[in-house]
């Protein structure tokens, strides 16, 4: 199988050290660690619909994201993870793209495998990795589509992107939006562009339940947009019942329970405030700055290879090598933020490791 060069290898990892993966912390992988009330009820009853076929038009779970992201419900498409809407848009747009980089890895993977031509466009690191809006202006005829993952992974940072929409719609250009992270941010109002789909059709928002919800094993992701040729396309391309009823009857509640909504964003902010403090203390690193649930980590006396390896092999933690996101190099590692317990120890760990 191809090595896809993603984190939460927990499984490959633990075999080739000989250590039992429900002893590993992983912290490659940027999931809350706050988990929905009644959870296992939850999955229960929708495991006892499974004798069924989900609605192949998924109403109730697209009615119930609408209500949640305050949204027309005929411009969500829902799928099987943020992945597969990423999948499905590189077949149904036009064939040249832009990535800002470093990104996550799949934007671009999915715009070659189907074709498309990508334009690597770097974030600025002595800028605290933001976008070049002069940059991306002069380059603007080289592109039909501009990806952007906002806050960005692996940097972790929040841009406020309403003057880069502009100057694509004015362009007649397409703006990705990749807002997996978003419920993490403070004021995240200030930063989501969903209070703008239904004015512009230029605009496509991706969003997943996979990592503010905690579900990653869950596979549910949702596309946002108003632009209905996209979406047509997209249905033409679009298996059927690519989400099974569990995920469909849990969206009856993990997006209505304002109670944990709240409570993760406050515990997500504390903790991250926490870790950036505590990091900032230890010696030879150096520390991005995060809106998000987890840090990007500069390493200024060993390789990322050698301390993960050292994290994995002495301490049972899995960080995230982040060599190879396009922009970085072998001095740089992402881990995520996670319950304060475990904070701790990452921690003391690499203090230990690297300090």
């Amino acid at each position: 199988m191809k090595e896809l060069g993603h984190g939460a290898d927990i499984n490959s990892l633990a075999k080739l050290y000989n250590k039992e993966p429900k002893d590993i912390i992983d912290f490659s992988s940027n999931i809350n660690p706050n988990t929905v009330k009644n959870i296992e009820k939850h999955v229960y009853e929708g495991f006892k619909l499974c004798t069924s076929y989900p609605d192949i038009d998924y109403q109730n779970l697209r009615n119930n994201l609408a209500s949640y992201l305050k949204v027309d419900t005929r411009y969500i498409i829902p799928g099987n993870g943020a992945t597969e809407i990423i999948y499905l848009l590189m077949k149904s747009i036009g064939k040249r793209m832009a990535i800002l980089n470093p990104t996550f890895s799949e934007y671009g993977r999915a715009a070659s495998l189907n074709g498309l031509e990508v334009v690597d466009l770097l974030l600025h690191k002595e800028k605290g990795f933001a976008f070049d809006i002069a940059e991306i202006e002069k380059k603007i005829e080289r592109f039909d589509s501009l990806f952007i993952c906002n806050p960005n992974n692996p940097t972790g940072n929040v841009q406020y992107i309403v003057d880069l929409m502009n100057l694509l719609n004015k362009n007649n250009k397409l703006l990705i939006v990749d807002e997996t992270f978003m419920e993490f941010v403070v004021n995240e109002q200030d930063y989501s562009l969903l209070k703008y789909v239904e004015k512009n059709k230029n605009l496509f928002i991706i969003k997943a339940a996979t990592k503010f919800f905690g579900l990653p094993g869950l596979r549910l992701g949702y596309g946002v947009t108003s632009n209905f040729d996209i979406l047509e396309n997209i249905y033409l391309y679009k298996e059927p019942w690519t989400i099974n009823t569990i995920a469909d009857h849990l969206s009856n509640y993990i997006f209505s329970d304002k109670s944990y909504i709240r409570q993760s964003k406050i515990d997500g902010m504390l903790e991250r405030e926490f870790m950036l403090q505590s990091l900032k203390s230890i010696e030879n690193i150096e520390v991005n700055k995060t809106d998000t649930n987890f840090i990007l980590i500069k390493l200024l006396n060993k390789k990322s290879h050698q301390v993960k390896e050292e994290m994995f092999k002495e301490h049972s933690i899995l960080i995230r090598d982040a060599s190879n996101f396009k922009g970085l190099d072998d001095n740089y590692i992402r881990i995520a933020v996670k319950s304060h317990d475990d904070n701790l120890k990452v921690i003391k760990s690499l203090e230990s490791v690297v300090g």
